[in-house]
């Protein structure tokens, strides 16, 4: 618990910091025709304290944003190339995003969120490992409990051969989910 809570004063830290790079750069926009050096000596000195990964992720917002915008996802795996749409119809024929791009404006908000929550398959995964849920690919479901490992593996290859479903979602038989011992209680042993 203490390294999350470590992390997380470290990503507010870098946060403050970007937002107040930001707002030197402002500043210096600001004063056009004026002498900036020392405003310069402050954005060096503070974009030195901006650990590079963090800057980057700054420089590569926009794109990142623009992937989610455009009609399709593409990524790889193992060598594979997976493409996803964006977006989804609903029943009045509106454009819905399956992952919405937050509208940050201030550097301090954006690098925050990508610090803490992040687009979905990216660090530190708060929307989950992937990068959009699976579609058109429902598992077959299936209680496990069939005697020891061996024998349960067994069942399933018995019970899903020739099924469509790639996948299997598994759960465990009723008697132990709800805490009972077959071996205790002769009548749910069948179970």
């Amino acid at each position: 618990s203490e390294t999350i809570r470590k992390y997380n004063r470290k990503a507010t830290e870098q946060s403050v910091i970007a937002g107040k790079i930001q707002a030197l750069k402002e500043t210096k926009k600001l004063m056009y025709g004026h002498d900036t050096k020392e405003i310069d000596t402050l954005i060096g000195e503070w974009t030195e304290k901006l650990r590079p990964e963090n800057r980057m992720l700054l420089e590569q917002w926009e794109d990142k944003c623009n992937v989610y915008r455009n009609e399709q996802y593409v990524y790889k795996v193992r060598d594979k190339e997976v493409r996803v749409t964006t977006h989804t119809e609903s029943l009045s024929h509106s454009r819905i995003p399956k992952v919405s791009v937050p509208k940050f404006q201030s550097d301090a908000d954006k690098l925050r969120w990508l610090l803490k929550e992040n687009f979905p398959g990216e660090f530190p995964f708060a929307a989950g490992v992937f990068y959009f849920k699976r579609e058109y690919e429902d598992p077959t479901r299936m209680f496990a409990g069939e005697g020891g490992p061996e024998r349960t593996n067994k069942r399933f290859h018995y019970l899903s051969k020739g099924l469509s479903a790639k996948r299997l979602s598994t759960a465990y038989d009723s008697v132990t989910l709800y805490g009972e011992n077959p071996a205790v209680r002769p009548d749910i042993y069948g179970k």
